[in-house]
């Protein structure tokens, strides 16, 4: 303040003395205080008295004197910055338009290597693009870029100061982005890494430009590159800021994210939980909370830990019942009812279901389909065939757009009944239906092609089956997916082609690509992933099957091997089986472990493992009952044997 009152001083005698540049120079530095005070509406209306004694005696701007212009221009470039930190956009605009062409009058073409100029060009474009006009804000940019690249070239130079290029070249990416061109903010935002990598002490610069970078290339799904940038630039920010500040947290929700998308679900989890810990912590999280426990039920639910996904879904829920986070809840909801029927609570899930088709809010959106989808699902889980294909057929007569990223998986699943009910040129035209909407999903048109070749060999075409699988193998090599969905994708081709072999009656075949795609599924899933447990039992009954033809000697031992992977598996899912949650896979590893104690003349045991699987309500539809049913007929036989 005695600052101020002092230069208010010296401005007022200078004005009585009529000497009118050092008294406006007076007043810029006054407006300066006042900024530095972050009182700018003050340090504006100073600016605009200097304007005001600037213009005194001068009829027009082209007979005003050469020093007086120079501080016009920098009373109108401060205004513009004041303007701006008070979010008064369209007035900073204003001031940057009159600073502009005084700069240009007054240097000619020399403007073009004015380092104001082009510094003030680059500052307009950035408020343009934050007033959301992107287009004029490209134009801009793209004006200063061009200057740039002139004096490179002709005098080895940057024009502005290295920190004013580096905003450039994010702006410049920022306006490529708005118009949709990813690619080419890619490339502008490789060249800013470049150039703010040889800057010192910009290690913010850094940070923020691998972030974008690690972001847009996740987008693209080039998970592999992005996440080196993504866990750089975290580390970075880790050593810059406190571990609670925004920056710190928006990147470690970048990171959780990209891992999650790789398949990489232990390291997704452990940034996923340093999120959920910071809610404590941290009183304007930036990341939303609601979508962070959203993710980690996904990863639960994936996991195959049903009842702790349910658990987390419900608590994300809780967290998103504000208006503006309905398609957030809506999604939530649907996961959670997905959970509910994965553990028999059908009729809690079907509710949930039924409610999300009565949102009228999201009849524009792809949760309608997908709830009548899962809703059809669920009640051929529980038997009611026709209920569930009058759904399946009311969705795929359905013609909008908003049902297209949907339709491939109801095709598959009309498909899927077609042959069920013995409908094979119905299911076939399904499998091809689901393939030509997948575009270039390549995971969507390998699990058509794969359900087509099974239908294949359902009907004795195995020559033709074996040709299908290996396009989708094919297809999946020559597809730009990469990582765990390439992987995955492959293992289930190779579960198909060892099915394919077994029906050939080609068992070393088969056991052959069974191993392959078991030995994908515990790197990319866990050993003890239920789908890799199903894997596990599905290779022990191929060697079960080649056991048969031997001599009993020789089957012994592979039986022996058998017996103890099946009951390890069975140990996993016993413990996993929480309210129900595989019931089915622990039902038919006892029923396999039963055969084996009736080959291994052990009727006490098999009769046990019987009651236990009679104990446990199979659904009268499955057809475990019938292989129960077989088992039953086989420890009669041996007990009768052994009386």
């Amino acid at each position: 303040d005695s600052a101020i009152s002092h230069r208010t001083k010296v401005y007022q005698f200078l004005d009585e003395n009529n000497r009118t540049a050092p008294a406006c120079q007076q007043q810029v530095k006054i407006a300066h205080l006042h900024a530095e005070n972050e009182d700018f509406a003050k340090s504006i209306v100073a600016l605009s008295e200097g304007i005001q004694r600037l213009h005194k005696g001068v009829e027009t701007i082209d007979k005003m004197a050469s020093c007086r212009v120079d501080i016009l221009i920098q009373c109108y470039e401060m205004q513009a910055i004041c303007y701006a930190r008070l979010e008064k956009w369209y007035e900073a605009l204003e001031r940057y338009n009159k600073a502009l062409p005084l700069i240009a009058k007054k240097d000619g073409y020399d403007a073009e290597g004015n380092k104001q100029y082009n510094s003030m060009l680059i500052q307009k474009s950035v408020l343009l693009l934050t007033m959301g006009n992107h287009r004029l804000s490209a134009n801009t940019i793209s004006q200063y870029l061009k200057n740039a690249t002139f004096s490179q070239q002709m005098a080895g130079a940057l024009i502005v100061d290295d920190f004013d290029h580096a905003l450039a070249l994010d702006t410049s990416a920022a306006t490529h982005l708005k118009s949709g061109n990813v690619d080419k903010a890619i490339s502008v935002f490789k060249e800013h890494l470049a150039f703010v990598k040889s800057l010192p002490n910009s290690d913010v610069l850094k940070s923020g430009t691998l972030h974008r970078l690690g972001c847009l290339l996740a987008n693209k799904k080039q998970y592999g590159s992005a996440l080196p940038l993504l866990n750089e630039a975290l580390g970075i920010k880790k050593t810059v800021y406190d571990e609670n500040h925004k920056s710190v947290l928006d990147t470690t929700w970048a990171v959780a994210a990209t891992y999650h998308s790789m398949g990489n679900k232990q390291k997704a989890l452990e940034q996923y939980l340093v999120l959920m810990d910071k809610t404590n912590n941290v009183d304007d999280m930036p990341v939303d909370v609601a979508h962070v426990r959203h993710c980690v039920g996904r990863l639960f639910f994936e996991d195959g830990k049903i009842c702790q996904a349910i658990d987390m879904f419900r608590s994300a829920l809780s967290e998103a019942e504000t208006p503006d986070k309905l398609q957030l809840k809506s999604e939530i909801m649907l996961n959670l009812a997905n959970s509910l029927t994965a553990i028999g609570e059908v009729d809690a899930g079907i509710e949930i279901y039924d409610k999300l088709l009565r949102g009228k809010w999201l009849k524009k959106t792809k949760i309608p389909f997908l709830s009548r989808f899962n809703r059809s699902l669920a009640l051929l889980k529980e038997g009611e065939l026709e209920e569930a294909k009058g759904i399946l057929y009311q969705i795929g007569e359905n013609r909008s757009s908003t049902a297209k990223d949907a339709k491939g998986k109801i095709y598959l699943a009309l498909g899927h009944v077609a042959a069920m009910d013995g409908n094979v040129d119905e299911a076939v035209d399904y499998f091809e239906n689901s393939f030509d909407v997948a575009g270039d999903d390549i995971s969507a048109m390998a699990r058509g092609k794969k359900c087509f070749a099974m239908v294949q060999m359902n009907s004795g075409q195995i020559a033709e089956a074996f040709t299908t699988l290996e396009e989708v193998l094919e297809d999946i090599s020559n597809s730009s997916a990469e990582g765990r969905t390439v992987n995955i994708l492959k293992a289930e081709t190779w579960n198909v082609m060892a099915w394919a072999y077994k029906k050939d009656g080609d068992l070393s075949q088969a056991k052959n690509f069974a191993k392959l795609a078991l030995q994908i599924y515990k790197t990319e899933l866990g050993e003890k992933n239920p789908i890799t447990l199903r894997n596990v039992s599905n290779l022990q009954l191929l060697l079960l099957r080649e056991a048969e033809n031997l001599e009993t000697s020789e089957a012994k031992s592979i039986i022996d091997a058998v017996k103890y992977e099946l009951e390890d598996a069975l140990g996993v899912f016993v413990e996993m089986n929480g309210m129900g949650v595989y019931g089915l896979d622990v039902a038919s590893l006892k029923i396999n472990l039963g055969f084996i104690a009736v080959w291994q003349k052990k009727p006490k045991k098999a009769r046990k493992l019987l009651r236990q699987i009679q104990e446990m309500n199979l659904p009268s539809w499955h057809s475990l009952i019938n292989r129960s049913v077989v088992l039953e007929e086989y420890v009669e036989a041996l007990e009768k044997r052994e009386r």
